[in-house]
């Protein structure tokens, strides 16, 4: 696993000089060289906002009251084991405080994700129901690849689907609705999720929908997505 450490100073430095991506309930994604970081927001918005010299002080004033990683080190370490067996790209590594304050000292605020360049969410993608099956089909033999390694992305949406071309690519794989090792039981919620995404897209085409029952499984999927090429075909 790849670790970046970094004292207080130079993680506000690296927030001044990266520039904002993206901004979610919890974290804030940045760039940082060829890479990304993805940070606890709170701590992202105090150092932002923060003069260099008094850095230190606000990190203190975020973990004064719990001392806390940002991601499961676990958790990460499991996911990198499995990223040779899989295609969606888990986060290489951690980012580690460094400092002489051993109340903040080996805190992780934050991970490393791998960059996808000029790629837009699946969400604000305008798709023609043609280049969409095939997006479809690749989103549909990841999951089936995750499912294979035991993880489980459990909150699957078109926000966490990455568009460029005819490419597909998942993201947010970490944090606490990804679940691998001691927590994967089964793919259960992410063939819902998947499911609740083809029928999205089956609405915005006016196409029929495959009516299932609860505890969707692989062939439902399979099934669902012949329906749509089917239906595609038509067009």
């Amino acid at each position: 696993m790849h670790e970046i450490q970094l004292t207080p100073e130079k993680l506000k430095e690296a927030i001044d000089l990266g520039k904002l991506i993206n901004s979610g309930l919890y974290s804030r994604v940045f760039t940082y060289g060829n890479r990304l970081i993805k940070l606890d927001q709170e701590l992202y918005d105090l150092l932002k906002d923060e003069d260099i010299y008094l850095s230190k002080f606000a990190i203190y004033e975020r973990y004064k009251s719990q001392k806390e990683n940002f991601n499961s080190r676990e958790q990460i370490r499991d996911l990198i084991i499995k990223q040779p067996f899989i295609r969606p790209k888990v986060p290489e590594g951690i980012i580690t405080l460094k400092s002489d304050d051993s109340k903040i000292n080996e805190i992780s605020p934050g991970i490393i994700l791998y960059p996808f360049i000029n790629y837009t969410q699946m969400k604000h993608t305008p798709l023609d129901c043609k280049r969409l099956l095939i997006i479809l089909k690749i989103i549909f033999n990841d999951i089936k690849n995750l499912a294979d390694n035991g993880i489980a992305h459990e909150d699957l949406h078109t926000e966490n689907i990455l568009i460029q071309g005819y490419d597909a690519q998942i993201i947010d794989m970490s944090g606490s609705n990804i679940k691998v090792g001691k927590d994967f039981s089964n793919a259960n919620i992410m063939y819902e999720c998947f499911a609740k995404i083809i029928d999205f897209y089956n609405d915005t085409y006016g196409f029929e929908r495959i009516p299932l029952e609860k505890n969707i499984a692989e062939n439902d999927l399979s099934l669902m997505i012949t329906e749509f090429e089917k239906q595609t075909k038509s067009k």
